[in-house]
Parts: structure tokens; sequence; C-alpha cells
């Protein structure tokens, strides 16, 4: 059953092929595009019809854009009005996430090539050497070893 339909929808989507012999004729209504299948073919007037169907191509197109709402820019804009916010963080989100590198890692990397950027190499804060001996100790230190 299943092939039966889709053998079916093929033929649906199959267009009929015009026969060879018939040929559509083609449209006059195109002015502009051949404008000599319009004009006679005595000799004489030939000018004087082109400028006949040049005025009355002016005169069309005038009314045409008489008929058409001419829109601002602005208008254009309000039609068009789509918001891709949404989109645009996700790709955001999906842009950091691709380029994040360890921090682990780019210390290393940062190690292997030192001096490449000054501020790229950490100094090394030391932290103030804490003594085992407080300065009770040190006092007594110096009474016992005085020289008297």
């Amino acid at each position: 059953m299943s092939l039966e339909l889709v053998s079916r929808c093929l033929e649906l989507d199959v267009e009929p092929v015009p026969a060879a012999g018939k040929k559509k004729k083609k449209d006059q209504a195109t002015g502009s595009k051949n404008a000599m299948n319009f004009i006679l073919t005595d000799r004489q007037g030939v000018w004087k019809g082109l400028r006949k169907l040049q005025k009355k191509q002016r005169k069309e197109v005038a009314e045409k854009r008489k008929k058409q709402k001419i829109k601002s820019a602005i208008e254009k804009y309000q039609e068009n009005i789509h918001d891709h916010t949404e989109a645009s963080v996700e790709a955001l989100q999906r842009l950091t996430e691709l380029g994040k590198v360890d921090d682990l890692v780019a210390e290393k990397i940062l190690y292997k090539q030192p001096c490449k950027l000054s501020r790229d190499v950490k100094e090394e804060v030391s932290q103030p050497v804490k003594s085992v001996f407080t300065e009770a100790d040190f006092d007594k230190f110096e009474k016992e070893y005085r020289p008297k």
C-alpha cells in the first residue's frame, strides 16, 4: 500500500509536457520590449508611430505612479520589524563556549612563551618570611650572650 501512495504522490508532482505542435503566442502587451511589432510596416510614419508609442507608454507609467501609494522608508521599516535579540544572545553564548580556554592551559602557554608581552609576565609576589622565633626569644638571646 505504501508503494502505491508513493507512486501517486510522484504522479502529482510530474508536470504535464505540452505537445510539440502547440506553441503559445507571445503576448503583445509588452510594449517597450519590441516596439517595432506595434508599428505598421509601411515606409511612411515609422518615427511618428514610435513617438506615439513612447508618449502612450509615458502616460501609462504616470498613471501607475499616481495609483501606487508611495511608502516612506520609515513605513517600510516599521512593516519589517523583527526581534532578533534571542537569536543573537544564543549565538553569542555559543561563541563564548567555543573560544573558552582553561585557566591552567592559558597559564602554561604564557609560561612557555615568556616575555612576549610584558603584561603577560606575572611577577611572583614574595610573602614576608615569618620567623619561628618571637621578639621575646631574641631579647632573651641578647641577655644571655651579651658580654658583661
